[in-house]
């Protein structure tokens, strides 16, 4: 498992995108998938900054693990807890001048991801962990 220990702060995005882009040649992840892993963990990383940490900054780990039949993201901080089963799936057949700003991260990764699982505990942070099968 390849693991990244980084500030949460937005400048850092793109450290994890050459992160990102690092593991997947060195595992031989096609572009679609090396996309998708950006989309994802640019939208959780920047929740983080965002709302964990609220802009201030504070520590974030992210490690990547390919196995045979699916990429593990795991997301790991220290900031404020945050739920992604509480947040309200957005309707996405409203029309846009009817939509709330914003609003659409959990629902991308979920949509994106085949696995979605978020775990806090007082010792340990809040742990987001991403699964996409192959």
């Amino acid at each position: 498992m390849a693991s990244l220990r980084l500030s949460a702060l937005l400048p850092q995005i793109a450290t994890v995108h050459d992160f990102v882009d690092q593991v997947g040649r060195s595992q031989d992840l096609d572009e679609r998938t090396l996309h998708t892993l950006h989309l994802v963990l640019d939208e959780a990383c920047t929740n983080v900054i965002e709302h964990a940490y609220r802009g201030q900054g504070g520590a974030m780990e992210i490690a990547l693990e390919v196995e045979d039949d699916c990429i593990r993201v795991v997301i790991r901080d220290w900031g404020l807890p945050f739920d992604p089963d509480a947040v309200p799936v957005p309707d996405v057949t409203a029309p846009l001048e009817d939509r709330p700003l914003g609003g659409l991260g959990v629902y991308l990764l979920r949509e994106m991801m085949d696995e979605v699982r978020y775990e806090f505990s007082a010792q340990d942070g809040n742990t987001l962990t991403l699964v996409k099968s192959f």
